[in-house]
């Protein structure tokens, strides 16, 4: 008989220091409350103490300015300081699952880019994000894997701000080419920026990306309702999601309803938020639902930009005082991929071998098996430094084509070529051409999540 096992997977969006002044506080209890106020310290601690706050908001503001949530790490300094202590062999071993793991941090790296306006003081560019995190874990010497986080451009451009529109910009397309051809990695998992998905998105992930931890299907709670920037859905709607902690395939119509699409989109709720909150009875319902014989994943996400340590010590608490109850369930600290892998018995592959080729101004590209999209992801960086996605041409079959003429942009104006693609075992695949002295050299790279 199969163990009982919940599988942990704690999902950090991962978006590096964030400073917040008193002003822009007072803009956000504006925009979530429409309250005004003009906030010194001494008024900051009137109303988190609820005095002068309307009676039937008074407990909702009070939550939203509590002290821990408006402590932010502010520079690079403040976050690598939690982010040294938690990445120590010593913090990981404090919560050991029950198979001998430490605590394990799933990584999920945004990119600041596309903005004009930066007041939050954001660590803006292109891979920045990324390659702290890489350098942190490498030095660390872990495996904690990294996987895709992406806001939405504002119409304003302003980094402080997100919107719901995946294709206003085409910033997601240059995230993901500069992070094909310049760190050879493309990602097999993702958490969408302010938990929202909408068709478009629902859509562009459906091509690309096989595993999504975006699910966040909760009753709205009245202290939800009451603050206009999360209520009604507005951000992060899965208010018709399932509540159970269970995996499933999207919708092509509706991304919250079951539906005929392959994706696999997990439920993974907040810690330590004003909003979607794990609770005791939340994290009971994920073992009730192990021991019933049913592998569970038990998802959590929260912010680098916060102190997480408190956090995971009371949520790590209140798993094993709940496992007392479950003496069959262990639990499993597992990354975003394989936790999937092993709740829907995704079958073992082997990750896509590519055949490219370059002869004159053709790429031919043919995979040794199916992927997991209709196509490889494929990008090109140019002379004038454009990082451009294209579709391919299609030869049937796993064979693909692409003509570098003036029709496109001619062959000699480009310096560098990326392909990728994942699997149905959420394997990638990741390929760069370097064709800028006229030669070609491939390199490649594979990974299993």
């Amino acid at each position: 008989m199969d163990e009982k096992i919940v599988y942990i997977v704690h999902c950090v969006d991962t978006e590096g220091p964030l400073y917040e002044s008193l002003e822009a506080t007072g803009e956000r209890i504006f925009n979530a409350f429409g309250l005004s106020y003009q906030l010194t310290p001494q008024k900051l601690e009137m109303l988190q103490q609820g005095i002068g706050v309307p009676e039937e908001l008074k407990e909702s503001l009070i939550n939203f300015l509590a002290p821990e949530r408006l402590k932010y790490n502010s520079s690079w300094l403040e976050v690598d300081e939690m982010i040294d202590d938690i990445m120590s062999q010593s913090w990981r071993m404090k919560y050991p699952d029950d198979f001998g793991n430490g605590y394990t941090f799933n990584w999920f790296i945004l990119d600041h880019v596309g903005f004009t306006i930066n007041p939050r003081r954001r660590a803006l560019g292109y891979n920045v994000i990324y390659d702290h995190y890489i350098e942190k874990i490498n030095s660390f010497n872990l495996d904690d894997k990294l996987y895709w986080h992406y806001h939405s451009t504002p119409f304003y451009y302003e980094a402080n701000k997100t919107s719901n529109n995946f294709h206003f910009s085409n910033e997601h397309l240059q995230v993901l080419s500069r992070r094909v051809i310049e760190r050879l990695y493309f990602p097999p998992a993702y958490r969408p920026g302010c938990h929202t998905e909408r068709p478009d998105s629902n859509l562009f992930l459906e091509q690309w990306v096989p595993i999504d931890y975006g699910n966040q299907g909760m009753i709205e709670s009245a202290e939800d309702a009451l603050q206009n920037d999360i209520g009604g859905g507005r951000y992060g709607d899965w208010r018709r999601a399932t509540t159970e902690w269970e995996v499933y395939h999207p919708d092509y119509l509706d991304y919250q309803k079951k539906g005929s699409m392959k994706r696999y989109i997990a439920r993974c709720l907040n810690l330590g938020s004003r909003l979607r909150s794990i609770t005791r009875d939340e994290i009971y319902n994920a073992f009730s639902r192990a021991d019933s014989g049913k592998k569970t994943i038990l998802s959590i996400t929260n912010h680098d930009e916060r102190e997480m340590r408190n956090d995971i010590n009371h949520f790590m608490q209140e798993v094993r005082d709940v496992q007392k109850d479950f003496s069959d369930v262990k639990i499993c600290h597992a990354n975003a991929v394989s936790a999937v892998r092993s709740v829907e018995s995704i079958p073992y592959e082997e990750p896509t071998k590519f055949n490219i080729t370059l002869v004159d101004n053709i790429i031919t590209i043919e995979a040794n098996k199916a992927l997991w999209g209709a196509q490889p992801y494929f990008c090109f960086h140019t002379m004038d430094d454009r990082y451009i996605h294209e579709n391919l041409d299609f030869h049937g079959g796993l064979s693909w084509s692409y003509v570098f003429d003036s029709d496109t942009i001619e062959l000699k104006n480009v310096l560098a070529i990326g392909v990728a693609a994942n699997d149905h075992y959420a394997n990638t695949s990741v390929y760069r051409l370097d064709v800028s002295n006229g030669n070609t050299k491939i390199e490649s790279r594979y990974y299993k999540g």
